[in-house]
């Protein structure tokens, strides 16, 4: 065995709740067989290159707040997750960005840190309590020339955004909203050529709470039963799956990471 990992001198890391899970979604089927993963989560959480400071306190405010006040506080995207949508946007130079679902505003700022000033990114809520908690850390981290924040509902503003002069195209389209929308969201963004040449879409949830391959069949065994209103979240992202496979407009990965991300781009020809 390795020197280091006999040393007495190494203690074991703190391990803290995943800082967005209610005790509701961490006692529930998402974590049968440790889906969640929490020692691993924290452990690439730490050993990730951290967000600018400014940024990541403006996270770790975030969390508590919505922690305390939304019993859905498990919506936020995970501080691992950020970190990744933040690089991806780096990393590939996006400089339009298209997110699907607000909610309290994590993965916004996660995404538009990365910006630069005369980028944008349009996100879209439908419900104007947690779009009020994203505006202000939007304001803290003085965002709001990158952050153009619509509220109604996201069909209605696809489709307000399809009607634009000229129409816009996005470097990167982030979809975490309800999900069955999921499939309207996805062709009305392809059909109407709303995604870069050189865009990603991301899906998020595309695994939901374990149970999507359980769905299609892969898994007949469930340590614990997942309740009618899970089930049948997971056949709509079953269904999202399939469909999104069937395209030959675009190529898609599904990736086991988080709560499962399917990540989208279009077939080059």
């Amino acid at each position: 065995m390795d020197k280091l990992l006999r040393s007495p001198r190494i203690s074991k890391p703190l391990i803290l709740k995943r800082f967005h899970s209610t005790n509701l979604l961490e006692n529930s089927v998402s974590n049968s067989d440790n889906r969640l993963r929490l020692h691993e989560e924290k452990y690439t959480a730490d050993m990730s290159t951290s967000l600018p400071p400014t940024v990541k306190a403006a996270l770790n405010d975030l969390a508590q707040e919505t922690l305390s006040q939304f019993g859905n506080a498990h919506m936020m995207v995970p501080e691992t997750q950020g970190s990744l949508l933040h690089q991806l946007v780096k990393l590939f130079g996006a400089q339009r960005i298209l997110e699907i679902g607000t909610f309290t505003g994590s993965s916004t700022l996660a995404m538009a840190s990365a910006l630069k000033p005369s980028d944008k990114l349009v996100t879209l809520e439908r419900d104007p309590k947690p779009q009020e908690v994203a505006k202000r850390y939007i304001h803290q981290l003085n965002l709001e020339d990158r952050v153009d924040m619509r509220l109604g509902k996201a069909m209605e503003s696809l489709i307000a955004i399809a009607k634009e002069e000229p129409r816009p195209q996005y470097d990167m389209v982030f979809i975490d909203a309800d999900k069955k929308g999921y499939i309207p969201y996805y062709d009305f963004i392809i059909d109407n050529d709303l995604l870069s040449d050189r865009g990603l879409i991301i899906a998020d949830n595309v695994l939901f709470f374990g149970q999507v391959h359980r769905i299609a069949g892969y898994e007949d065994d469930n340590p614990v039963e997942a309740s009618k209103n899970v089930r049948k979240i997971a056949k709509y992202a079953h269904d999202f799956n399939k469909h999104v496979l069937q395209d030959s407009r675009v190529q898609v990965v599904v990736l086991p990471l988080f709560d499962g991300v399917s990540i989208i781009s279009k077939t080059k020809v």
